[in-house]
């Protein structure tokens, strides 16, 4: 009679633990642009991003502090702060959701579609990404993204250099290691 006392008990434990560890989060992933130009190219790289998935109810939130972008040139990176007005937007920032599941029992990378708003100088647009990750050790998540943009969509002048304009394309990546919270 006693046994059939702790099976509530085994049944609350096992369904509080299936809960516990889907969200997970990084607080020094890195985030990189590449711009091209005729005969030139640069990047441009931070390692503050930051933000966090919540693969049960499928949020998603990162950003990244425009000053902490550097690109190797002080001066380009003044002239990138004013372009995208860092004062006034501080941060780029993309606020999703995952359209797709993430199976934890996989040990292989899954790639899995994010949609929502990327916020750059301001100015939002919705874009679909898509999302690779892994399960790495017990607890982390490896996460890799590409993508790319065109500037003038977020109401951003295209640089020059002389008289030689920056492409309007750029290309994005991210790469963080989510740690489970």
């Amino acid at each position: 009679m006693y046994k059939w006392i702790y099976v509530p008990f085994i049944f609350l434990f096992l369904s509080n633990h299936s809960l516990t560890g889907q969200v997970y989060g990084t607080e020094n992933g890195k985030a990189s642009f590449k711009a091209k130009m005729p005969l030139n190219s640069y990047t441009g790289e931070s390692e503050q991003l930051k933000g966090s998935i919540d693969f049960k109810t499928k949020e998603m939130k990162f950003k990244v502090p425009v000053k902490s972008i550097k690109t190797g040139n002080q001066k380009r990176d003044e002239h990138m702060y004013d372009l995208l007005e860092a004062q006034k937007n501080p941060n780029v920032i993309f606020e999703g959701n995952l359209l797709d599941d993430y199976d934890f029992k996989q040990n292989t990378a899954q790639t899995v579609k994010a949609k929502g708003d990327f916020t750059l100088a301001g100015t939002t647009r919705q874009i679909t990404i898509l999302l690779d990750l892994k399960l790495g050790s017990e607890g982390t998540i490896q996460l890799t993204a590409s993508w790319s943009l065109l500037i003038t969509d977020y109401n951003l002048e295209r640089p020059s250099f002389t008289f030689i304009k920056i492409n309007d394309k750029h290309e994005l990546n991210v790469n963080a290691l989510l740690v489970e919270q």
